[in-house]
């Protein structure tokens, strides 16, 4: 989306459970990026924070480049990162996989 036009995707979690939306770019041959995430959480992220990753390839794990644990439900707010280097982070396509995810009180 290149404009934010206020719709969001619904994921909901309860009882501990975690809500967790995940999303991929076509970065090309760029070598680094910033990723921007807008949304909003229906649990005050003072209660759990929310995250912004990345998956790394290389250790195929995912990477934290990005949270927040101070923002109140239902209150819009950014997940913002630069990623000055996307060598483990791209596949072969060159797409990136990123997700947001908030483990539920």
């Amino acid at each position: 989306v290149s404009t934010d036009n206020g719709v969001y995707v619904s994921q909901s979690a309860t009882g501990g459970n975690i809500a967790i939306h995940q999303f991929k770019n076509y970065v090309g041959a760029n070598t680094s990026c910033t990723l921007l995430w807008n949304g909003q959480t229906n649990e005050g992220n003072y209660w759990n924070a929310t995250y912004l990753e990345i998956y790394n390839h290389n250790t195929t794990t995912w990477d934290t480049v990005g949270s927040d644990g101070a923002t109140v439900e239902n209150t819009d707010f950014n997940l913002t990162a630069f990623v000055p280097s996307l060598t483990n982070y791209k596949d072969g396509s060159n797409v990136i996989s990123c997700r947001v995810w908030q483990q539920s009180v």
